[in-house]
């Protein structure tokens, strides 16, 4: 990204950013030249409607050139921040998406950690790359709001190649429906949109986001816990006691005997 384009931070809540989540920003604020606008929406209930409005008020409110779309769950820190411009470029890499990691409920005890960045499969369905290199720059099909960065001109021609009968200029970039027998988020439907404009996607691997989650602790928790600390008590057991066969009890034991000795002969 040339360093002198603009950055427009939106943010969508229910009235409340967690205390990290809010010193991130700070820190970004006060450290970060490319920043320009904050835009944020507060609200309850069907998400899209404020991404909507955060994306048509950049459009009309501001002249900056990307939209940085970051939710008040996360922690976004200054190395992340910089390695996302970086990474950005409004011709080859006009979306860059960080590393969010949802909690996906399941029949297990506890949530199973999901990145929120897919590529289409064999079948043509997209799936979670739970695998990708290293702080590395890859290319995606889809990815969650949580933490993306957009250039302008994705915005405006989703805009302008929009239903004008019912999206308009304004409900145009996001939706939640059902497609193919499947309930689709707003993320992943603004994702297959972009991607039929012809437009790249790409995440760098190296913004890894903090996200937080809640669920309910209950005996079975602490049950599987138990069992944890257990098996490493005994693992430290067996670890001295190989020590013990190998020789190294009775090292330490002469060591400690030569120190004694020594001491003796000063003495």
């Amino acid at each position: 990204m040339d360093l002198r384009e603009k950055i427009t931070i939106g943010v969508c809540s229910p009235g409340q950013w967690h205390a990290m989540f809010a010193t991130s920003m700070i820190d970004i604020a006060r450290s970060q030249s490319q920043l320009g606008q904050l835009i944020s929406l507060e609200g309850s209930g069907v998400i899209s409607r404020l991404r909507n409005q955060i994306v048509a008020t950049f459009l009309e409110k501001t002249t900056d050139d990307w939209l940085l779309q970051i939710d008040t769950d996360q922690i976004i820190s200054i190395e992340h921040f910089k390695k996302l411009v970086a990474a950005a470029d409004k011709d080859d890499r006009p979306i860059v998406s960080g590393i969010v990691h949802a909690a996906w409920d399941t029949a297990n005890l506890y949530p199973e950690p999901v990145p929120c960045v897919f590529k289409v499969g064999e079948e043509g369905g997209l799936y979670a790359m739970h695998e990708y290199p290293e702080d590395q720059i890859v290319e995606i099909d889809a990815a969650g709001t949580g933490c993306i960065l957009v250039h302008r001109r994705v915005f405006e021609e989703m805009r302008d190649k929009a239903d004008a009968v019912h999206e308009g200029d304004k409900w145009c970039w996001y939706r939640d429906m059902p497609l193919n027998q499947s309930w689709v988020g707003e993320d992943i439907f603004w994702s297959i949109r972009v991607k039929a404009l012809g437009f790249k996607m790409h995440a760098h691997t190296g913004v890894q986001l903090p996200h937080k989650r809640s669920y309910w602790l209950k005996r079975e928790h602490h049950t599987d816990y138990s069992r944890y600390v257990t098996a490493r008590h005994q693992s430290a057991q067996q670890e001295i006691e190989i020590a013990n066969k190998v020789g190294y009890g009775d090292i330490q034991h002469a060591d400690n005997s030569n120190d004694d000795s020594a001491g003796n002969s000063k003495s």
